[in-house]
C-alpha cells in the first residue's frame, strides 16, 4: 500500500465480531490480516485489565474467568487467549 496507517473506530461487539471474521479466514487471507489482529487481540486484552478481569486455566484445559463482581464462566479458551500463553 502506501504506507500510510489509518484509524478506525469499533465498538467491543464490532472488534468481537472483525475477530470472529477473520479466525475462520483461509492461512492467507488471515496472514494479511494479521497486524490488524495483533491490534484487536492487545485491545481486548487491555480492556480486559482494566476491568479487572481474571483468566485461569483449569484441568482439562479449560478457562476460568473472573470478574471484579465475582461474575464466574468457565468455557473454552479463544485462540488468541493460548497463542501467547
Amino acid at each position: 500500500m502506501n504506507g500510510r496507517d489509518y484509524t478506525i473506530k469499533l465498538n467491543s461487539f464490532e472488534a468481537g465480531v472483525l475477530m470472529g471474521v477473520i479466525i475462520q479466514l483461509d492461512d492467507r487471507q488471515r496472514q494479511a490480516l494479521k497486524p490488524v489482529y495483533e491490534q484487536l487481540v492487545a485491545l481486548k486484552k487491555q480492556v480486559e485489565e482494566e476491568a479487572g478481569v481474571k483468566k485461569e486455566v483449569i484441568p482439562g484445559g479449560r478457562l476460568k474467568i473472573t470478574d471484579n463482581a465475582g461474575n464466574v464462566i468457565i468455557r473454552e479458551p479463544y485462540p488468541w487467549e493460548v497463542e501467547d500463553n
